[in-house]
């Protein structure tokens, strides 16, 4: 009984309003009486809601009205326009900000919460960027990719990376509200594993194994060995091509001429700029399989493991894993991988 008079008798909540709408919008739910019925509300309640989200008013339209009497469109684009330049600010130093910009007057940080959303911003998860990024480097790299006509085939991606089994460890799971989650698992480090990969458009060319570190005596002889496989032809031959980053190793000009000299352009992408690395996000793929594929304790060689989940990127499209990195048909736009435009980006002052 004290559920039923809850819900006859209580306003209902936002949460339970969009669950309305949602069953009307979406689930083909139209008939409003067997909604009323479902919700314990009479049919008048539930044409009220739809009317009021049609016209614009949201399902919290009482607390918008009240937000927008005390505070006035000056201070609410003040507070979004804060936001847009120093997105990482606390709702506490908003506040505080708030106070010192508009003397005499106070608000709430539930009510700088709703301005923000009814502005459309969210709090989310932060890509950071490094202060060190050089818009000329990046021009260089852009102007580079321009003088030399290429297509999609032609480019080939090439990086190291190291994998443990510490990369391959489940940090989440399930578990009952309020208290910890805890778990016995391995706590020993196996061997890292270092390889070089090479990708093109048709997905993972070439992998190499070494033990330790890559240092430039191993790199060069890798690199040669690819270089003279059938996978790569004179340009303006498939894979022919080659866009690395700017490591110690790689940038020797001795690998430089000898590249040259086979017919393969190597191009250097700007410091500070993985966003157009395709490598990188092919490398967090596999680390994403590794979790799924290895078994804690398990007694197959860590190479073995990683090889098994390499396989599954062997012969894949990575046409869109290039076009979000800016690579299309009709060449390289550094604003796709970007996002925006450098100058406007905030960030550190």
């Amino acid at each position: 009984m004290d559920i039923l008079r809850t819900v006859h008798h209580q306003q209902a909540s936002a949460e339970v309003r969009y669950h309305c709408l949602y069953l009307y919008y979406y689930q083909g739910f139209t008939n409003r009486a067997k909604l009323a019925l479902m919700f314990g509300k009479v049919g008048s309640t539930i044409t009220h809601w739809i009317d009021q989200y049609e016209q614009g008013g949201g399902t919290d339209r009482a607390q918008k009205a009240k937000v927008y009497k005390r505070h006035g469109p000056e201070r609410r684009q003040w507070l979004v326009e804060l936001y847009q330049k120093r997105p990482v600010l606390f709702l506490k130093q908003a506040k505080e900000l708030f106070a010192s910009q508009f003397p005499g007057s106070s608000i709430s940080t539930s009510t700088i919460s709703f301005i923000l959303k009814e502005a459309g911003l969210t709090w989310k998860v932060l890509e950071r960027r490094a202060i060190q990024i050089s818009e000329a480097d990046i021009v260089r790299f852009t102007q580079e990719l321009m003088d030399l006509p290429w297509i999609l085939e032609n480019l080939v991606f090439l990086d190291e990376v190291s994998f443990d089994n510490r990369d391959m460890l489940a940090t989440r799971g399930y578990g009952k509200r309020g208290e910890k989650l805890i778990y016995r698992g391995e706590f020993t480090r196996k061997p890292r594993v270092s390889l070089l990969c090479f990708i093109g458009i048709g997905g993972l060319l070439d992998t190499y194994s070494t033990e330790g570190t890559f240092d430039r005596t191993k790199f060069t002889a890798y690199c040669r060995d690819f270089a003279l496989s059938q996978n790569v032809r004179q340009y303006p031959g498939q894979h022919s091509v080659w866009i690395l980053d700017g490591a110690r190793i790689h940038c020797d000009k001795n690998i430089v001429y000898y590249l040259r000299s086979l017919g393969i352009y190597p191009i250097f992408l700007p410091a500070y700029c993985p966003f157009f690395n395709p490598i990188e996000l092919m490398f967090g793929m596999v680390k994403g399989e590794l979790r799924k594929e290895y078994k804690e304790n398990d007694r197959r060689d860590m190479l073995a493991v990683v090889a098994l989940v390499l396989l599954k990127f062997a012969n894949r499209d990575f046409t869109k894993l290039f076009g979000k990195c800016g690579y299309g048909p009709r060449g390289f736009l550094p604003s796709v991988a970007s996002g925006m435009d450098f100058a406007e980006m905030p960030g550190f002052e």
